[in-house]
């Protein structure tokens, strides 16, 4: 996949602790902030997945027993 080359801006300390970070586990500056700025992303595209389901939920559950029967009933 090719990549794009972007500019952020971080205070020297700031910088310092993400490199020692990544020295640490053994990934490039760059890995470690893409990582971490997708997680961040994907976790709000979940929230964003869950809450919405929650205002779709219509309030009905099943036991472990009914959905086994309806699997059963499905074949």
């Amino acid at each position: 996949m090719a990549m794009e080359a972007t500019t952020i801006r971080f205070a020297p300390e700031e910088r310092a602790w993400i490199q020692s970070y990544a020295d640490f586990c053994g990934k490039t500056f760059s890995d470690v902030v893409r990582e971490a700025a997708l997680e961040r992303v994907e976790d709000a595209a979940d929230l964003q997945a869950y809450e919405e389901a929650l205002r779709e939920d219509d309030g009905v559950r099943y036991t472990m027993e009914e959905v086994m029967r309806m699997c059963e009933q499905a074949q």
